[in-house]
């Protein structure tokens, strides 16, 4: 389905009955269907909102700046045009910095938040990396980096085992339009919300694979997890054995486990109408 959204057309799934749960993707992997094991769970209990960011997947670019901002404005208009007045909000590295700003700009429509291989801001280090990167894509696009990213977001056990899920991520991470990608890593390299997550207030799941060695996860894995925990009062660390990047796809029952038990602990948006 698609819809108008503050001057781009927005593309979104929307299924399930019960209380909302909205999903917010990552730049890598630049779309909804990055849930695609947690979406069919998730709505036998929830009606489920997944869309893709602007400039990503399958939605318009617009005129807007792609930036944390941006995506936060878009979603604090999309929600209310489908009739939702207060979610649960799980998003995962970029759609992970979303879900944080949301939150605090926010926080009357998010009734629990799950944070899922993010941070409260990128280590300072990972700069040179991604500028190297980024003009690697401009000069060549995003096939010149597409092995370094496979590399990176999954163990190689898995990718051997798991052949086919690597050509799908493989298939949408070269589906990225290269300026859209390289506007949106450069500014999640300046996002800092460090001094504003002690105002979220609301149950917080933060989850994270032990062997996530991205730089959204620190200078070392669980970096990153852990200091979202300490600076986050109402939270609880989910340490996901085995996982990387995406522990909603290389760890799927331990993770969708973790994340339904704390829905079901919080009993998450008890009052949403429009279920």
């Amino acid at each position: 389905m698609d819809i108008r959204v503050r001057g781009h057309r927005c593309v979104y799934d929307l299924v399930g009955h019960g209380p909302n749960i909205t999903l917010l993707h990552s730049v890598g992997l630049s779309t909804r269907q990055g849930w695609r094991y947690q979406v069919p769970i998730l709505a036998k209990r929830f009606k489920v909102l997944t869309f893709d960011f602007r400039g990503l997947g399958e939605s318009e670019r617009g005129s807007e700046p792609l930036s944390v901002a941006t995506f936060v404005k878009d979603l604090s208009a999309l929600l209310p045009m489908l009739g939702i007045s207060q979610t649960v909000l799980m998003g995962i590295s970029l759609g992970g910095f979303v879900a944080q700003a949301f939150a605090v700009a926010y926080p009357e429509v998010v009734s629990a938040l799950i944070l899922v291989s993010t941070a409260s801001k990128i280590f300072s280090g990972a700069s040179a990396r991604r500028a190297e990167r980024n003009e690697h894509i401009r000069r060549y696009g995003m096939r010149a980096v597409a092995g370094r990213q496979l590399e990176s977001h999954f163990l190689p056990s898995f990718a051997a085992e798991k052949p086919t899920i690597m050509e799908w991520y493989k298939a949408h991470y070269l589906a990225n339009d290269p300026a859209n990608y390289i506007e949106i890593m450069n500014d999640l390299g300046e996002f800092d919300s460090t001094d504003l997550l002690a105002e979220i207030s609301c149950p917080t799941l933060v989850v994270a694979g032990n062997s996530d060695v991205t730089s959204v996860a620190g200078n070392r894995p669980l970096d990153s997890a852990v200091a979202l925990h300490q600076l986050i009062k109402q939270s609880e660390l989910a340490v996901i054995e085995g996982a990387h990047h995406y522990p909603q796809i290389d760890q799927v029952d331990a993770f969708n486990t973790r994340v339904l038990g704390f829905l079901s602990r919080t009993k998450a948006n008890p009052h949403q109408s429009g279920s």
